[in-house]
């Protein structure tokens, strides 16, 4: 796979390779440790709520700084910030396996999650930036491949590493591992990725009126943590009160990003690309989709334990047909004709309601009785793997690769915080349907899974209404001429500089102005 960038050939499957292994160490990271999270407790000694915020410091730090680390990424390159999380996802870990007590443990957690961010949201960006085309389709095909497979094997290797207690280390070879693996990687990298310094409005745009937004980021965490903490800690009773400061906190952030776009100066959240209807209506779809998944998965271990009296075990194994059919539908998109493609998320969607309306209705008990709820699961998945998929290529296609770091960041944050968002709003529905007299456990699942079928139902009409606003395909001439600016001859992002969107000047002009070689 070889993208064409700036008349020659751009980055190879190879250096795909190596951003998605970053992509799944961050996958494999978050769900091992949660398995791992018993014999932590019981070696460290640590309390409930120590051991709560030592499983979501991870995933509250990666989501606050989602949206800065995409936009380093849009400063100083895709290649040099992801190096840069390899480096401290790797001294992280270390970190982790060495901590002698919960407070280190804890902040170290920290400092992977800020790593994770890092990362992952560099995925997305080289996605965008170096690929065009079927490339791209392929390369986002190969990314849903690769989120799948991470959470796949975390769910199987974080029980498996913890028994082994290899050479005595117990739960902390969880984290030891993680450095060799990420210590070759790094070396990889740094032979693999191309270089892609940016230029233009990467690093131009905004420096005029030295403003960095430090208002607009501040905001934006602040907003981002007033939703997450909430719904991730339960104790103590008043942090609820946190979710009244989000409203103001982000309209605020709206009206300070506005200011900064109106004078000139680099947003830290950029709202220009995402007022297109596709774009509106794909995030939605997306957005709707990753809620009943995330939501979906927390239900189904509380019925398959509690309901049907399956073992722990043996419940963690049943969500691996869904993990492992996501995975499966990634390659369709780069293989199928173009005029289906277009209609991959509507299709996407409708299989996972259809998924969410059978999972209560198929027979399943203890035993081998539960293959056709996990047969159903499968469907789900594979319907889920089409849907985001599909719409991450429209949304590519619909926002220009400049806003690569604006599109990355929102579509990682909001995936965090909508995900957060269905677990707080589903458990606590069936947990109180669960306890009802007129209810009960079995009425909780039924009405759990219809509401998530109407969640779902109706992405699918937001998906078929992305799909029939989005421009149309471009020829194969466009794409090339598409790709042909993506990079530059010195391997840095063109079409990018201050005077990219400024009317009367040509597209040479503004070349020879910002490259004059």
């Amino acid at each position: 796979m070889r993208a064409t960038t700036g008349g020659r050939t751009g980055p190879s499957g190879m250096a795909l390779l190596v951003l998605l292994i970053g992509q799944a160490m961050a996958n494999i990271d978050l769900a091992i440790v949660n398995l791992a999270a018993p014999a932590i407790s019981a070696d460290l000694d640590v309390s409930s709520s120590e051991l709560t915020l030592m499983v979501t410091a991870y995933a509250l730090c990666s989501a606050v700084l989602i949206a800065p680390a995409a936009r380093l990424g849009e400063h100083h390159g895709v290649r040099r910030v992801y190096l840069w999380g390899l480096a401290l996802f790797t001294l992280a870990s270390l970190a982790c396996g060495l901590a002698p007590s919960a407070a280190v443990l804890i902040v170290s957690r920290c400092l992977q999650g800020a790593a994770t961010s890092l990362m992952t949201t560099q995925v997305l960006v080289g996605i965008h930036r170096w690929f065009t085309g079927p490339d791209r389709a392929r390369a986002l095909g190969w990314n849903a491949v690769t989120l799948s497979g991470g959470a796949a094997a975390g769910q199987i290797l974080g029980g498996t590493i913890v028994s082994a207690d290899l050479l005595g280390t117990g739960w902390r070879a969880v984290f030891l591992l993680n450095v060799p693996v990420v210590a070759v990687v790094l070396l990889l990298g740094l032979v693999l990725l191309p270089h892609d310094r940016p230029t233009g409005a990467d690093t131009h745009e905004g420096t005029g009126n030295g403003d960095n937004d430090i208002p607009g980021t501040v905001l934006l965490a602040a907003a981002t943590l007033a939703v997450l903490v909430p719904l991730s800690l339960t104790h103590p009773d008043w942090i609820r009160l946190l979710l009244l400061a989000a409203v103001p906190l982000a309209a605020q952030l709206l009206r300070t990003e506005r200011r900064v776009i109106a004078r000139g100066g680099k947003p830290a959240l950029d709202l220009r690309p995402l007022t297109a209807p596709t774009v509106r209506w794909s995030l939605a779809a997306y957005a709707g989709t990753t809620l009943t998944y995330i939501a979906m998965l927390y239900l189904l271990s509380l019925h398959l334990q509690q309901v049907l009296g399956l073992p722990a075990w043996q419940a963690g194994l049943v969500p691996l047909g869904w993990v492992c059919a996501f995975g499966l539908a990634g390659p369709v998109l780069g293989r199928a004709p173009r005029a289906v493609v277009r209609l991959l998320p509507f299709i996407g969607c409708v299989l996972l309601t259809a998924a969410y309306a059978l999972a209560p209705v198929v027979p399943a008990r203890a035993g081998t009785g539960i293959w056709p709820l996990t047969a159903v699961l499968c469907v789900g998945g594979f319907g889920l793997g089409l849907a985001h998929t599909a719409l991450l290529n429209v949304l590519t296609g619909a926002v220009p690769p400049r806003y690569a770091a604006t599109l990355s960041g929102t579509v990682n944050t909001l995936s965090t915080v909508v995900g957060v968002t269905g677990v707080a709003l589903f458990g606590a529905g069936y947990a109180w349907l669960g306890r009802g007299v007129w209810a009960g456990p079995t009425a909780a699942w039924v009405c759990s899974c219809a509401g998530l079928a109407l969640i779902s139902g109706l992405c699918a009409l937001a998906a078929l209404r992305a799909v029939t606003t989005a421009p149309a395909p471009a020829s194969a001439t466009t794409e090339t001429a598409t790709a042909a600016v993506v990079l530059t001859p010195q391997g840095r992002p063109a079409g990018t500089t201050p005077t990219a969107d400024r009317p009367g000047r040509s597209r040479d002009a503004r070349r020879t102005k910002d490259d004059p070689s």
